[in-house]
């Protein structure tokens, strides 16, 4: 056996084959249960409470729903939304890439500050 970029590779019976990485080698009954206790997190902080938004909306009906989304002041709403939206995915885009290429390739003055501004909004609760 050698080793290699994509892992640890050997020849059996005149085949290669690549070994995992020794980290992801668990029992079975430890990636189910990882695995179990994601798909748990998903479903209780994700799925139930997105279930709960559409249950409440549509409780009086699609026709309700629907004359309150026709609503001027829900379709400016949206359009608000969509402009600010038009508007901020470009700006993070160009933002986020200079930032990103600014932080891996120089050391400069205000690296750290810089990298902590990044980081507050997943720190500090919205």
């Amino acid at each position: 056996m050698s080793g290699m970029a994509g892992g640890l590779h050997a020849q059996q019976h005149g085949q290669t084959y690549y070994e995992s990485n020794p980290a992801t080698r668990e029992a079975r009954w430890v990636k189910g249960g990882i695995l179990a206790v994601a798909l748990t997190f998903f479903a209780l902080f994700l799925l139930l409470p997105l279930l709960a938004v559409f249950t409440e909306a549509l409780r009086k009906g699609y026709t309700a729903y629907w004359e309150a989304i026709v609503q001027p002041d829900t379709l400016s709403a949206i359009a608000l939304t969509l402009i600010a939206t038009l508007i901020a995915i470009p700006l993070n885009v160009v933002f986020g890439v200079t930032a990103a290429w600014s932080i891996s390739k120089f050391d400069f003055r205000g690296k750290q500050l810089l990298k902590t501004l990044i980081d507050l909004p997943f720190s500090v609760s919205p």
